[in-house]
């Protein structure tokens, strides 16, 4: 009888078949957008999985009637075109599919430095591109962020939101300093009349509790 402890150890003991299997894999990341509806994530891992792969990060958002998804994943290359063909299938969406040549360890950088950064205030063009290149300036990407829009409690004008995450990754480039990043982050929203603040992420995944600076 093969019990899972078998399993493991024959694989162990066959370096050969398992790069053998890994060498038949290909990494993809998936690009889903369209009219939302129930049941988009369930169909789209249900591909994959049907196809003999499996997913990795992914990350879904709502834009008004419509849903993106993005999503990374490992297939055995000989069922690439049936997956993409079946993806590219489904009724109301546009999905693309890309190859990653970077292997799945290279999008887990060892993260330096993690921080919310939230704005809110007056709306008005080129806003979002203000901050972003700030902090790009700063040596900070963007790991997420969500932008909204709402009539203000008074007076009637369009309120601007602004979250998300920002990282820099490990080491820290030399002369990092989250202090005074903060500081520039709080004068660029004063000239742009909004509130700007960044805040040090400390939960599970962003643990910024040793930053530079």
């Amino acid at each position: 009888m093969f019990t899972a402890r078998t399993l493991a150890r024959n694989w162990q003991r066959q370096p050969a078949l398992k790069r053998a299997w890994l060498s038949s894999s290909t990494d993809l990341i998936i690009n889903a957008v369209g009219k939302d509806r129930l049941g988009i994530v369930s169909d789209i891992t249900g591909m994959v999985i049907d196809a003999g792969g499996n997913v990795g990060d992914s990350q879904a958002a709502k834009l008004g009637p419509h849903f993106s998804l993005m999503m990374m994943v490992s297939v055995p290359t000989e069922e690439l075109t049936n997956l993409q063909s079946r993806l590219q299938s489904m009724p109301d969406m546009n999905a693309t599919v890309f190859e990653s040549k970077l292997g799945s360890s290279q999008f887990t950088p060892q993260i330096g430095y993690s921080a919310y950064f939230t704005l809110e205030g007056a709306d008005h063009p080129g806003i979002v591109h203000k901050i972003t290149a700030a902090l790009a300036k700063a040596g900070l990407s963007i790991d997420k962020m969500e932008t909204d829009q709402e009539i203000a409690p008074y007076g009637g004008s369009m309120l601007f939101k602004m979250r998300g995450v920002a990282t820099a990754a490990a080491p820290l480039a030399a002369g990092f300093d989250a202090h005074k990043i903060k500081q520039e982050m709080e004068e660029l929203g004063d000239t742009l009349n909004c509130e700007v603040t960044l805040t040090d992420a400390v939960d599970d995944r962003y643990d910024s509790s040793f930053y530079a600076g």
